[in-house]
């Protein structure tokens, strides 16, 4: 597909360009380059992670920006180039600029010279640190470089198409399970409403935690995906005995989307390799 893009590119230095940034199997230093990009994601993810520990953050802040600074200049002049490299008529430009991945480039390196252009406060830091994580999104170019993770991406899209009318009818039945057992909670665990206090409060005395219906969905919630938080818990026996189908059922419909979106993936990966 690249190649024949390529073919039909009138310039000559641009087809030379646009095979040497997009496809790696056209010669050795389109491989290399492409192979220093894919390592240039990776490396950049690891320090977006890593310089998020405060005790190498503070110890040698200048180190980080360097790094940043260095890593989001290549980035910078690969999207330039690729960018140039699809400039041979303007239908093939805009089909670049409106494509998923050249999206992701230019949200990983905005932030960037975003914060190199304002007054670096702390709300505008703390803003344009959670920004820069879309940098991380750029490992979704490595999979255009790869056959078989472009084989695996489409064959997972397509079973969990195949999927969605069984997860569907599985999410209503969780959010029925949800709605009736913390509506039955509700009654069993509220407790004695308390005139003076004006809420209800439990046989120890204390404020109950089963005081509404939506406070008592966020208990079923967490018991029903077997998380087990801690911070609310029933406190008399029919409540105990209760929540213990909850855990039952909970462990099952976890189980069934993997068996569903699973079964499907087999099905798909067979017709298509």
């Amino acid at each position: 597909m690249r190649n024949n893009e390529a073919a039909q590119m009138k310039s000559w230095w641009r087809r030379e360009l646009f095979l040497l940034m997009e496809d790696p199997s056209s010669g050795t230093w389109a491989f290399a380059i492409n192979l220093f990009v894919c390592f240039m994601i990776i490396a950049s993810s690891i320090i977006t992670i890593v310089e998020t520990i405060p005790s190498l953050l503070v110890s040698n802040p200048n180190l980080w920006f360097n790094l940043e600074s260095v890593i989001v200049g290549i980035f910078t002049a690969e999207f330039i180039l690729r960018l140039i490299a699809h400039t041979d008529n303007r239908r093939q430009l805009a089909r670049h600029l409106f494509s998923f991945l050249t999206i992701v480039d230019l949200v990983a390196i905005i932030p960037y010279y975003i914060e190199l252009g304002v007054d670096r406060d702390r709300t505008y830091e703390f803003r344009f640190t959670i920004v820069r994580v879309f940098r991380l999104f750029r490992v979704f170019s490595v999979f255009k470089y790869s056959s078989l993770l472009q084989l695996s991406v489409e064959v997972m899209l397509i079973a969990m198409r195949r999927s969605m009318d069984a997860l569907a009818a599985l999410l209503f039945f969780m959010i029925l399970t949800i709605v009736i057992f913390a509506t039955i909670l509700y009654f069993i665990e509220r407790g004695e409403y308390d005139p003076e206090k004006q809420y209800f409060v439990n046989k120890l005395g204390d404020p109950s935690s089963f005081d509404s219906i939506p406070a008592c969905l966020w208990y079923v919630s967490v018991a029903l995906t077997t998380t087990g938080f801690g911070d609310v818990t029933p406190k008399t026996v029919w409540g105990k005995i209760m929540s213990f189908p909850l855990i039952m059922i909970g462990v099952l419909l976890i189980a069934l989307p993997s068996i569903i979106v699973g079964r499907e993936f087999t099905v798909v990966w067979q017709a298509m390799k």
